[in-house]
Parts: structure tokens; sequence; C-alpha cells
């Protein structure tokens, strides 16, 4: 309690062996009474860890809300581009073509605009955060100092978050597209092909 150290911080190459860990330190404390004590950083933290855990949900929340408007424009979008090719689809459907074909033909295009629009914006969105990594967000009030746990928040991006990104995004866009692709499936060969401008 005297020393020039009172807390120490001990980072896990495996965070799944936090539990393991506390209890080696306790086998430890009892056969040599050390005087120490370890517990997981959201016990240490209190109400530091439990108002990062609520950031942290809330930041979620965000992000489905986002994903729930993109997944609404983009089905929109595809119901719209469905109605303008009615004559095209019918026309496709009169030489041969069957549902099955149409509902892939629909499902691809979204594919090759999910893919292409997902790995866009996570090499953009990365790009951001390395920028702001290297320069670091400043904190302009005290809150945000304690908030980042200094006067800078150099935020980082791993692989794993561009690819998780990626995949929902991949996911949002085919979900939303069922629907609209569903339509052009039903489409009559013969309405569609009398169907005027």
């Amino acid at each position: 309690d005297q020393g020039l150290a009172l807390n120490a911080a001990v980072l896990l190459e495996d965070p799944s062996s936090l539990e393991r860990m506390l209890e080696r330190v306790s086998e430890i404390e009892e056969e040599d009474n050390l005087g120490i004590q370890a517990v997981s950083w959201r016990k240490a933290s209190g109400i530091v860890g439990q108002f990062i855990v609520l950031v942290r949900v809330v930041l979620y929340v965000i992000i489905s809300i986002t994903f729930l408007v993109a997944l609404v424009i983009i089905n929109n979008s595809m119901i719209m581009a469905t109605m303008e090719r009615v004559k095209e689809i019918g026309t496709i459907r009169a030489i041969g073509a069957q549902r099955k074909f149409v509902l892939l033909m629909f499902l691809m295009e979204t594919m090759a605009l999910g893919i292409a629009s997902g790995l866009l914006g996570a090499g953009i969105g990365a790009g951001i955060i390395k920028a702001l990594g290297s320069v670091g967000l400043p904190a302009t009030s005290k809150q945000m100092v304690f908030l980042f746990s200094g006067p800078r928040l150099f935020p980082t991006v791993e692989p794993h978050h561009l690819i998780f990104a990626s995949i929902v995004i991949l996911l949002v866009s085919i979900i939303s597209t069922l629907y609209p692709a569903l339509i052009a499936t039903r489409v009559e060969p013969v309405v569609a092909m009398q169907a005027g401008e």
C-alpha cells in the first residue's frame, strides 16, 4: 500500500482466458499471501466501465437504424427499377427465361453493386479512420478527456471490422432486393410486352 505503484494493468494475449487467469492469481495469493487482488477491467473501472458499455450499446443502436434506413432506400430503388423494366423482363420471359433466372438476375445485380459499394465504402472508411488515428481526435471538454482516457482519442480499424461491415452491407442489399426480385418473377410475358410506356 505504501509502494510507488498501487495498481497494475495486465493485457492478455487471449482475452478469453481472463477467468482462468483471475483464478490462478487468486491461487497464488492464497499460497504466498502477497496482499494482491486481481479483478477484471469492468469491475475495476466501476461506473466508467458501465458507461463504456452504454456508449457501445448506443452506437450499435445507431448502426442498426442506419442499416434499416439503407434497407428501405435500396428496397424502394429496386422496386422502381423493377417497374421501369417490366417490358424487358416480359421480353426475357417470352424468349424462354424461367422465373428462377429472373430472380437470380436481380440478386446477382444487387450482389455486384453491394460488393462494389461495400468495398468502396470500407476502403474510404478505413482511410478516414487511419488518418484520424495518426492525428487523433481532440477532447473538447473535461468529460471527453475522461471518456477518451487522455487529451486525444486515436481510433483504429482492424481487418475483421472491414470484413464484417462488407458482409453486413452485402446481406442488407440482398435482403432488400428479395421483394422486388419476387415482383419481377411474377411478370407475365404477354401482359408486360403489351404494356405501354
